[in-house]
């Protein structure tokens, strides 16, 4: 749902207000000045009508600014992923081509990237609260080389960020001494040393 340009056509449109967050706090017929604090945008009545018949709850969307500044976007607050499962096991992540995740490390930093594949069915934006199998984050389980008794640390990506977007994590270590290992909420991973 993404914000118009009218500002008086108010049988085509409504006005929502909400805070620096994006909390959806109220929707109105005209716009005015009264909190300086609260940011506003027109968005079509058929956009906001699900809010307006009660189908949709405030508390469970957002407002986000788009790559264009003055365009705004309503976008669901949380997402549950259900159909991914959960492998309790650790899993040595092995570096292959084509992955669901690929994670390359230079001895100084950990990039972790999503494929083009997942970003596009996952749709999900890193400010939104994602959860995959009851989870809010993945994570990850640096080691010893093939050791996976002897954890170095852990990182853990909140899931909007990792399927949305590349996520950089300063890690320092000899880049050929560890290994990576996770918990399999996702089919296929990649680790490489670059």
């Amino acid at each position: 749902m993404r914000s118009t340009g009218f500002t008086h056509e108010t049988e085509k449109a409504r006005v929502v207000y909400f805070n620096d967050a994006g909390d959806i706090l109220s929707i109105s017929s005209n716009q005015t000045e009264d909190n300086p604090l609260l940011k506003s945008a027109w968005f079509s009545i058929e956009a906001i009508l699900p809010f307006l018949t009660g189908d949709f709850k405030f508390s469970d969307y957002k407002v986000v600014s788009t790559d264009d500044i003055f365009v705004y976007e309503i976008i669901k607050s949380k997402v549950d992923i259900k159909q991914r499962s959960k492998d309790t096991q650790l899993y040595n992540l092995p570096d292959t081509k084509y992955c669901d995740i690929s994670v390359t490390w230079d001895g100084s930093e950990l990039c972790f990237s999503p494929s083009k594949k997942v970003i596009k069915n996952a749709n999900v934006d890193e400010h939104q609260n994602v959860t995959v199998a009851g989870k809010t984050h993945h994570p990850f389980f640096i080691t010893y080389e093939n050791r996976p008794d002897f954890i170095i640390q852990t990182v853990s990506i909140p899931f909007a960020k990792l399927l949305s977007s590349e996520t950089r994590v300063k890690f320092e270590y000899n880049k050929y001494s560890i290994s990576l290992y996770t918990q399999k909420f996702l089919e296929t991973y990649s680790f490489r040393r670059t």
